[in-house]
């Protein structure tokens, strides 16, 4: 019975109750599929095992360990001790710019990378470089597997040098949906979203999320279709500059609505938190998803909003090079012009056997190659042939 160890050792805090965590979802699919799965977190304070699934006999766990932080990497070196990855047969490593990827490779014979940026996000500028010229080489030939959550990190990574990369995608952990009974105040959402036709967005609101697009966008769209409203979910997120100079969260949206008409913000229904199994009340209400991020790895909500049906418009982003090459199951805008955005809502909304195709076909798709019990199996056969 083969042990597989999933690494997550970037040095930010995850909550195992937030959004959609992939580890989590990456190990009970192992599980399921017959193996016994840890996945390693790095945290500042927690050290500890939780089991988190089991089936079969098999049991998949998160195992927390404190972590040591240079930079914007996080290093553990007990992970590191024969003793603790002699325990595994199998052990993936999350993202080619840890430290830990190449450390752990060079101790266990059989690792593998599982990346997801195809931008420089986690490391500072200046070392970038650095880092690539001393670990790219080491990690292209010391890696058993090369998978990556999309074709954009998969060119970006290939631009470096690695080779032999294989984009496996993101999945759901559809297990979350189960069993969930619609609370108050979800109840109250959906009330308001059968009463009307809704454009609905879901994350944060915040700069890189192009939340500014967004109210351009609507304003547009009210002019052929006044009676449609926006449903935003989620909180607002300043900007790093501003939060320097002591500006609240709250400000960053709140200084956005000051500039768009009266008519615009009182169509625009915003809610701060929607518990994440919730939301599978949510996204079938609306008429359409949008997703304008200016750089988005994949793109979690894309996937769920095609998982349930809504018809989604994004930016050309990780998710959307994977999972929208041919627009069959959703519409890419590139250019972040609002009059474009606003003719591929309309388009939505004027079309519904056009929006039915859409989002029969993004369902078919999310549901039978977008489980991360289907991504496992491709790592698993991809490493089987090596």
């Amino acid at each position: 019975m083969a042990r597989i160890l999933f690494v997550r050792s970037t040095p930010y805090d995850e909550d195992l109750n937030g959004y959609n965590v992939q580890g989590v979802g990456i190990a009970k699919a192992f599980c399921r599929l017959g193996y016994d799965c840890d996945y390693l977190n790095f945290h500042k304070t927690k050290d500890e095992t939780i089991d988190v699934f089991e089936k079969d006999n098999h049991k998949a766990r998160v195992i927390f360990k404190h972590r040591t932080r240079i930079f914007r990497t996080g290093i553990n070196r007990e992970v590191l001790k024969e003793e603790f990855l002699s325990q595994y047969d199998i052990v993936i490593c999350r993202e080619y710019n840890q430290l830990m990827t190449h450390y752990i490779a060079k101790r266990h014979p059989n690792t593998s990378m599982y990346s997801g940026p195809y931008y420089n996000m986690f490391m500072i500028p200046f070392f970038s470089g650095i880092y690539d010229v001393l670990y790219t080489k080491k990690l292209d030939r010391e890696l058993k597997g090369k998978f990556v959550k999309s074709q954009l990190a998969k060119e970006y990574l290939e631009k470096k040098g690695y080779t032999d990369l294989v984009d496996v995608g993101v999945g759901l952990d559809t297990s979350r949906f189960e069993n969930v009974e619609i609370q108050e105040s979800t109840a109250e959402l959906v009330n308001y979203m059968k009463e009307n036709e809704c454009i609905l967005y879901v994350g944060t609101l915040s700069e890189r999320k192009n939340i500014s697009l967004i109210l351009e966008m609507f304003e547009k769209v009210l002019e052929r279709k006044p009676d449609v409203k926006l449903v935003l979910i989620g909180k607002s997120e300043q900007t790093l500059i501003n939060k320097l100079l002591g500006k609240s969260n709250e400000s960053y949206y709140e200084e956005l609505l000051t500039k768009v008409p009266d008519k615009v913000k009182a169509s625009i229904y915003h809610v701060l938190r929607v518990d994440n199994p919730q939301l599978q009340f949510v996204y079938p209400m609306a008429k359409a998803f949008i997703l304008p991020s200016l750089l988005e790895i994949f793109g979690m909500v894309l996937l769920e909003a095609m998982y349930f049906g809504t018809p989604v418009i994004t930016s050309w982003n990780g998710g959307s090079s994977t999972l929208l090459t041919d627009e069959s199951c959703g519409q890419v805008v590139k250019e972040f012009d609002a009059l474009k955005w606003a003719d591929a809502i309309c388009r939505y909304l004027d079309d519904e056997e056009y929006s039915a195709k859409i989002s029969a076909n993004a369902q078919k798709l999310i549901r039978e190659n977008y489980s991360w019990d289907v991504i496992v199996a491709k790592m698993l056969d991809e490493l089987d042939k090596r």
